[in-house]
């Protein structure tokens, strides 16, 4: 990649040009700066609701512009100006953070029972949505559009602790269960 190459140069030869796919976009690191503005040092204070917007991101093109739109406030002819450098760096990184992110939410899910699967808990996976919905709940909010604005470490530490409290509840539900067999 020629250093001096804007991004718009650079995204349409990436779309013709089979080189592109050897770049390994999760293993580059943040620059300081995309087109002038400086980079977030982690995404911490990401709300759940931009955590959406970068999770749905389909196609090459589509998620370098979403991802410095939503995280960096740039416009599409700003970051057509930018080095594609600094784009590509960027956009690598949030892809690596977001993986580690979705992660950890799936380290908190807890396993079902077999009863559980049995019964079709997995029917009962309704995706971010339903993510946003119980959090909704949790915390008494009527306006789904109210969560998307609370930070994503937020939801994913309530996330925890209800599914650490669930999973005590049915240890406590089996030693009760152990003690009345005997």
């Amino acid at each position: 990649m020629n250093a001096n190459m804007t991004f718009r140069e650079w995204i349409v030869r990436a779309e013709i040009s089979s080189d592109t796919d050897k770049i390994q976009l999760e293993k580059l690191s943040r620059p300081m700066f995309v087109g002038g503005i400086k980079t977030p040092a982690n995404l911490d204070s990401v709300t759940i609701g931009q955590l959406v917007e970068l999770s749905e991101c389909k196609d090459g093109r589509d998620m370098f512009y979403t991802t410095c739109r939503v995280l960096l406030n740039m416009s599409k002819i700003e970051i057509d100006k930018t080095p594609a450098t600094q784009v590509v760096r960027f956009c690598g990184w949030v892809i690596s953070k977001i993986k580690t992110i979705n992660a950890l939410f799936d380290s908190v899910k807890s396993k079902p029972t077999p009863e559980e699967e049995r019964a079709g808990i997995y029917n009962l996976n309704f995706g971010m949505f339903g993510l946003i919905d119980w959090f909704a709940q949790r915390m008494r909010i009527t306006d789904h559009e109210e969560v998307t604005k609370v930070p994503w470490m937020r939801v994913y530490k309530c996330l925890e602790i209800d599914n650490k409290r669930d999973e005590y509840k049915r240890r406590l539900a089996k030693v009760y269960e152990d003690q009345h067999r005997k």
